[in-house]
């Protein structure tokens, strides 16, 4: 009896032992979670084609893009915060005309004449040296930071594609503008953090061609109107009437372009005995005659064959520019074709193209 009542003591230490240690263990401490922030690469707006213009100064803006930033940091606390964000260290290679001061920051593009200025928002952009702005503590700025436990910072940016000198036409590259980064200060329990964040405000490719003459809104489509005359006018074979005026207007042209040539092309319309145009309406012996207009140094009111794959109008191609633009003049009228004409409508089409060097 009595070597079973020793025992007894024994047991009950043990059991209180094991009791204890499940009840530090339920009591032990989380984890804090480690401090982090996180952004995604943006690209600005820009259109992927950029017409090079003709006569623009240096300075001038040739296309804008635009673009947003968010930055997102988490697991922040007294001990570590603020965590500021940094855009810098390794900028893209810098125009020759940036201002390390700003406001922006001008970076090459690898073409010729052209430079891209990038501003931003609520923080101007520069590229002067600071010691947030990265690791080795190079150009750069910091557009913001996140104290407390966590929360965001947003950037927005504007960017221009600038004329710098003389342009040729090719192709920007896509370009990693500004890298961002995150950096924490040494502090009581902590070391100092700096992280790249792999996120940059990027430069898409962008082609830059050469200008090109076109046609003005109401030259695209010309409705020519002649007048109502009465068929005695038109009682003879050959025999013309109601010349109306009608113009081809070009602008935007290559300070290149010199001359210009229209082309007026044969078609189901075009008469190949006469090389006027058929009447589709109801008028009988009636064809419209296209005529050259004034202004070139080729006989005026010279009649235009239209015969053959393409016509060219005589003297169309002696207009010089005026400016980056030019107003080319001709006569539509009527012409009385195998025999006296008679009542009715007329109505007719052509195409053509304006061509220059």
């Amino acid at each position: 009896m009595t070597h079973r009542f020793n025992n007894a003591p024994r047991c009950a230490r043990l059991f209180v032992w094991l009791l204890l240690a499940i009840v530090a263990i339920g009591w032990a401490p989380l984890a804090a979670a480690a401090p982090n922030c996180t952004a995604s690469s943006a690209t600005l707006s820009f259109p992927t084609t950029v017409t090079i213009p003709s006569n623009t100064a240096v300075g001038s803006t040739l296309a804008t893009g635009t673009a947003n930033m968010l930055f997102t940091c988490t697991g922040l606390s007294t001990f570590n915060n603020p965590a500021t964000i940094q855009a810098g260290q390794y900028l893209a290679t810098l125009d020759p005309t940036n201002n390390t001061a700003g406001p922006g920051i001008t970076f090459a593009t690898g073409v010729s004449g052209v430079a891209v200025l990038v501003k931003a928002t609520p923080v101007q952009a520069t590229s002067a040296a600071c010691l947030a702005c990265g690791p080795t503590s190079t150009a750069g700025y910091v557009p913001g930071s996140v104290s407390g436990t966590g929360g965001t910072v947003t950037a927005s940016y504007t960017a221009t594609l600038i004329k710098t000198g003389p342009i040729a036409p090719g192709t920007i590259p896509s370009i990693n503008l500004i890298p961002f980064w995150w950096y924490i200060p040494a502090g009581p329990g902590n070391y100092a953090t700096s992280m790249s964040l792999n996120a940059n405000l990027v430069l898409p490719s962008i082609s830059l061609t050469a200008p090109s003459c076109t046609l003005t809104t109401a030259s695209q489509s010309i409705a020519v109107k002649l007048p109502t005359v009465g068929i005695s006018s038109l009682s003879t074979n050959g025999q013309t009437t109601g010349a109306t005026a009608f113009s081809i207007s070009i602008t935007g042209c290559p300070t290149s372009v010199t001359k210009l040539t229209t082309y007026f092309y044969s078609a189901a319309n075009v008469d190949t005995s006469s090389g006027n145009l058929l009447n589709n309406g109801s008028a009988a012996n009636i064809e419209v005659q296209l005529l050259n207009g004034p202004g070139g140094s080729a006989a005026a009111y010279s009649v235009i064959n239209l015969t053959g794959a393409q016509a060219t109008a005589q003297n169309s191609s002696q207009y010089s520019l005026v400016g980056t633009g030019a107003t080319l003049n001709y006569y539509a009228q009527y012409i009385a074709s195998g025999g006296a004409a008679g009542a009715g409508t007329v109505n007719t089409s052509v195409t053509f193209t304006i061509a220059y060097p």
